[in-house]
């Protein structure tokens, strides 16, 4: 019986040195799935503001604000904590990675207007 007992333990060491050189399985491939949301032009109206882009978090994505609204349209965009200003007629490129934006239209003017196109384009996984 003895001789089973060393057997069987010198087994299990080898085993487990066996088990030591055996490298376990690559994690599964990081899938990157791209996406694009348009929002599109919208008429606010006289002196009021409209929430265009609630509060939405980006791992990467590219904003493209078309300028193709009216100039008494003010968007104040909020990337975290910093907030900018642009225009309905202002053309611009916001990249963003891990971050949070908010886009807000607020007329100016006293009659209604128009907001630009923004475009987003964006990777998640």
């Amino acid at each position: 019986m003895a001789r089973e007992v060393i057997v069987g333990v010198i087994g299990g060491a080898v085993g487990a040195g066996l088990m030591k050189l055996v490298k376990p399985p690559p994690p599964p491939p990081l899938v990157i799935t791209p996406a694009k949301t348009v929002i599109a032009k919208q008429t606010i109206p006289a002196g009021g503001t409209v929430t265009l882009l609630p509060s939405t978090s980006f791992k990467f994505a590219i904003i493209l604000f078309h300028g193709d609204g009216d100039s008494q349209v003010r968007l104040d965009v909020t990337v975290d904590n910093t907030t900018v200003s642009i225009y309905g007629n202002d053309q611009a490129i916001e990249l963003l990675a891990n971050q949070t934006i908010v886009v807000t239209a607020v007329n100016t003017d006293t009659t209604a207007r128009s907001s630009p196109t923004i475009e987003i384009a964006y990777l998640s996984w």
